[in-house]
């Protein structure tokens, strides 16, 4: 079995699922088409070429399975995030989002647990697109404080996020991606996005 080489989480967006297969995720997300069973590093090339519909999901490592890909949901669309997570969560114990583009200032992240969204974050351009639910631990756990409102987003008494704190969050959530670096790859699926949009 061949080892990781390749990681994502810079300037990426995916998703984290605790506790679903990965054709119980694909069984889910009706916009995802699978195409193949592949080897990680194909479908990280696939899914980095020109920001391509190509979706990756693979695992599970140490119970968590990875669906990435940067055309999943774009961040303002925070309804279908919501909505793919609530499609998902029905299914495994836990789901997280993480998003991060810092050409645009753009970040966001999430966490569902047992079907419950408990948190949603989203920001990018100087705009807040959503804010769902009080401070993580993980987020006062690293004492990070973002605001609430579009008026406070550049206010001196709170912080500006960045893309090291997507992936200290997902380190606290689930699994840091950096961590996954040399591990043996688990399974690796291909899939396409449909450009459909009144998915539900």
């Amino acid at each position: 079995m061949a080892k990781i080489k390749d990681i994502f989480g810079y300037k990426s967006i995916w998703f984290a699922v605790k506790g679903a297969e990965i054709d119980t995720i694909l069984s889910c997300c009706p916009e995802l088409k699978y195409e193949k069973d592949t080897d990680w590093k194909d479908a990280i090339f696939q899914i980095a070429e020109n920001w391509t519909s190509k979706i990756m999901l693979s695992g599970p490592y140490d119970g968590w399975v990875f669906l990435i890909g940067n055309t999943l949901w774009d961040l303002s669309q925070t309804d279908e995030i919501v909505n793919m997570m609530n499609r998902i969560g029905a299914q495994a114990q836990e789901v997280c989002y993480f998003a991060s583009h810092r050409v645009s200032d753009s970040y966001a992240f999430g966490r569902m647990v047992h079907g419950k969204l408990i948190r949603l974050y989203a920001c990018g351009d100087g705009q807040l697109f959503r804010s769902i639910g009080e401070r993580s631990d993980a987020e006062k756990k690293l004492s990070l404080t973002y605001a609430e409102t579009e008026e406070d987003l550049f206010h001196e008494d709170f912080d500006l996020i960045d893309e090291e704190d997507i992936l200290s969050i997902a380190e606290e959530w689930s699994i840091h991606p950096g961590m996954l670096y040399d591990r043996e790859e688990a399974r690796t699926v291909l899939a396409d996005k449909s450009s459909r949009s009144d998915l539900k």
